[in-house]
């Protein structure tokens, strides 16, 4: 499609400076849509006036953070709309994003999953984020021309629960990087391993720790079964909402041996914790993707993982489902892993396979795509109402 070059108004405020979640994101489809095409100018909107390396490489406006109780919710809703008009298209990539757009100017807006909606007990909400979630949301998902969704799983949620017309809808799936790949030097993965205290073969969990991720499943199955096997169970990923009782539990004087909680580790250590494990055990309740699934698929690691939400997507045939509330069907499918090891090399190798199917330029042509069509799209219909 070749369409004029487009000055697109990202909303960056908002977003982590880390690499986590909608910010890891953006980090990586924003960088493959830059190298996709490059003819479109990318102007990330923040409110942050300190360096950030990411933001930094693109053009960027900075708004002051309003001084009020509801600053980041104030300055979303009210002080970003003031230079909207400067752009061809607006993108929203976040939680939240404007919704009073200039008549004149295209709007996409990324939605990356509707657990608030679904599990709203999962979180502590606050009461600005209440009204944000009741009022603010669903305007924005009437407002914008075009919503993306990371799964065919949230784009059915997003026409359950809000109404919206499939044409809408573009599912544009996240990618892992090529730094999630099988390590060939075992030397340096096991050098890894031994300063991070790992000695024992080991299960691994990676992602944040809250309730969703359904974790005391995981510890009840594994305490089922740790006294037949060496195995000690690792968990990898920041303390999240609502964290205590989870810790609580790793506490049990049985369990407290043999689960280790590693913390937050960056890209370049998480493939070290793929390689190293024996498999994957991802038991969460809902996730819009599941991002832990591919990155290990790719470095070739088994994965077990729910048969609900967008995980079976992810996965395909290559991991192995469980009913996320039945405890004895995880310990049935860790302890087929452990005493299957066809089963293991079959996993493994259809892991790599089913990984080929996802990649962030994919998910940047997509992206791309949406943002052209919807900008000739918002033109035409401008041009027929003069």
């Amino acid at each position: 499609m070749d369409t004029k070059t487009l000055k697109i108004g990202i909303i960056y405020g908002g977003i982590s400076e880390q690499k986590t979640g909608m910010g890891h994101y953006l980090h990586q489809v924003l960088t493959a849509m830059q190298r996709v095409s490059p003819k479109h100018h990318y102007v990330l909107i923040d409110h942050r006036r300190h360096p950030i390396p990411f933001r930094d490489q693109f053009e960027k406006v900075i708004i002051d953070l309003p001084r009020h109780p509801l600053g980041i919710s104030r300055w979303i809703l009210w002080e970003v709309p003031k230079i909207l008009h400067r752009f061809d298209l607006v993108f929203s990539p976040g939680l939240y994003g404007p919704v009073r757009i200039p008549e004149g100017v295209a709007s996409v807006m990324v939605v990356h999953d509707l657990i608030r909606y679904l599990f709203p007990h999962f979180f502590p909400f606050n009461p600005g984020q209440k009204v944000m979630d009741r009022l603010t949301y669903p305007a924005m998902i009437g407002r914008y021309d075009q919503l993306l969704t990371v799964s065919e799983a949230t784009r059915k949620d997003l026409i359950s629960l809000f109404k919206v017309p499939t044409e809408k809808i573009t599912v544009a799936y996240h990618g892992a990087e090529e730094a999630f790949q099988p390590l060939s030097q075992k030397e340096s993965l096991e050098k890894f391993l031994e300063t991070q205290g790992l000695k024992k073969p080991f299960i691994l969990f990676l992602g944040t720790l809250e309730p969703r991720k359904n974790i005391p499943t995981l510890l009840k199955a594994f305490g089922n079964i740790m006294d037949q096997i060496p195995h000690d169970l690792v968990l990898v990923g920041q303390r999240g909402w609502k964290w205590e009782p989870i810790f609580q539990e790793m506490e049990h004087p049985k369990l407290k041996e043999r689960v280790r909680w590693i913390g937050y580790v960056p890209d370049e250590q998480r493939v070290f914790f793929y390689n190293g494990a024996d498999f994957l055990v991802y038991p969460s309740w809902y996730e819009g993707f599941g991002m832990p699934l591919l990155e290990a698929m790719q470095c070739s690691c088994p994965v077990i993982t729910s048969k609900v939400s967008a995980l079976p997507e992810v996965v395909g045939q290559a991991g192995l489902l469980v009913d996320p509330a039945q405890t004895e069907d995880l310990t049935k499918a860790m302890l087929r892993l452990l005493h299957e090891p066809e089963t293991v090399e079959k996993m493994k190798k259809a892991g790599l396979d089913q990984a080929k199917k996802f990649s962030w330029e994919n998910s940047a042509r997509k992206t791309l795509e949406v943002f052209e069509k919807t900008y000739l799209a918002h033109s035409s219909k401008l041009k027929a109402q003069w």
